[in-house]
């Protein structure tokens, strides 16, 4: 039997680690830069998540922070489709006019 075992988020800031015995609790600094592993990027630990896990931790920008905020998303869509080629683009082009009928 495969078992998965997902770890609620809790703010980079301050979270408790329950898989060292007695539960610990830990954090960073606000304006402490570290890396996430959502986008691989530095992130002040007050834009993180943590997931604390028995065997590590994994970090992820929070909701409308780092690479999830709408406008960074909006963007990067704006840039991957700017940088499509013709064939693409008019492939995209015939879809979204064939769902739209």
């Amino acid at each position: 039997m495969l078992h998965i075992y997902i770890e609620t988020m809790q703010p980079a800031t301050g979270w408790t680690d329950t898989h060292s015995g007695d539960p610990m609790q830990m954090g960073y600094e606000p304006e402490k830069l570290i890396y996430t592993d959502c986008c691989g990027q530095q992130r002040p630990a007050k834009d993180c998540m943590v997931q604390s896990y028995y065997d590590g931790l994994s970090v992820w920008c929070a909701p409308e922070k780092g690479c999830k905020d709408p406008q960074v998303i909006a963007e990067k869509k704006a840039k991957e489709f700017a940088t499509r080629s013709a064939g693409q683009k008019a492939r995209w082009a015939k879809a979204k006019a064939s769902n739209a009928r």
